[in-house]
């Protein structure tokens, strides 16, 4: 190809790319327009696509991903715990992690972790290979290991024959007393995230399952079919995810695009 035509294509394709990116620009731009991140306080989880807070219109947030504020706290109304507080939610391994409010008719939060099943539409326990355990026992005891062995749980154990612990995965048998009983082993823990996966540390398990026993905090994973698959392939490539009202489909915001020089 000689070099007027070899201009006149890389020109064609620049201009082709421009109107490209001018498009996105102003999908994004309209995006932006209507749908700003949030926090309900400083320190508070930011809320963006795929959440919405709840005075935003309906096209900020995937379908049964609503949150709202109340006060300084960041609530999530589930549709089986009722309302929670979120403690945080890590876009880019798709985990919300939420404390259920004590209301009178539940004073004992972990008991409705092990007895109902609380997987929605949207929300479901994440599968880990770090098996956690619920065991019962029939006399109190001080862990020898506290970085791998919770409890008792106060709400739980409410009589003189029943003592309930949480153990981790790397918890060895020893460490329990003989007639303590394995209960359930569907327990997640709501680890700490960074950009490589969850902080499993002895001090991060010692920490947050704790918070499990004391308070029944849990974990979900959020999942609507292309919408979130889509916006967790834009957390990887370290974009945020928007939804284009017009083409009814996410997309990866483009800050940043170099054109042609």
């Amino acid at each position: 190809m000689d070099l007027p035509k070899f201009l006149a294509t890389v020109l064609l394709i620049c201009l082709l790319t421009y109107e490209s990116y001018v498009d996105a620009a102003s999908e994004e731009q309209d995006f932006l327009r209507t749908c700003s991140s949030h926090r309900c306080s400083k320190h508070g989880p930011e809320i963006r696509f795929p959440f919405r807070l709840s005075i935003d219109p309906p096209s900020c947030g995937a379908p049964g991903m609503q949150l709202s504020c109340s006060g300084h706290d960041t609530i999530l109304d589930h549709h089986v715990l009722g309302s929670c507080r979120v403690t945080a939610i890590y876009y880019r391994h798709r985990v919300i992690n939420v404390i259920p409010l004590v209301e009178s008719s539940m004073e004992c939060p972990l008991q409705k972790l092990i007895s109902t099943n609380l997987e929605t539409d949207v929300y479901k326990q994440p599968q880990s290979s770090q098996v956690t355990t619920l065991v019962r026992c029939s006399t109190d005891f001080i862990p020898a290991d506290p970085y791998s062995i919770a409890g008792p749980a106060s709400c739980l154990s409410n009589n003189a024959t029943q003592f309930w612990y949480l153990a981790s995965f790397s918890a060895s048998i020893t460490d329990l007393p003989w007639n303590c009983v394995a209960i359930s082993k569907v327990i997640p823990i709501p680890f700490t995230y960074d950009e490589h996966g969850p902080n499993s540390d002895p001090d991060t398990f010692k920490e947050k399952a704790k918070a499990v026993v004391n308070f029944g905090e849990t974990t979900f994973t959020w999942h609507l079919t292309t919408i979130t698959d889509a916006c967790q392939q834009c957390e990887h490539e370290g974009r945020r995810c928007g939804f284009s009202t017009q083409r009814r489909q996410a997309f990866c915001q483009q800050h940043g695009i170099v054109l042609c020089p």
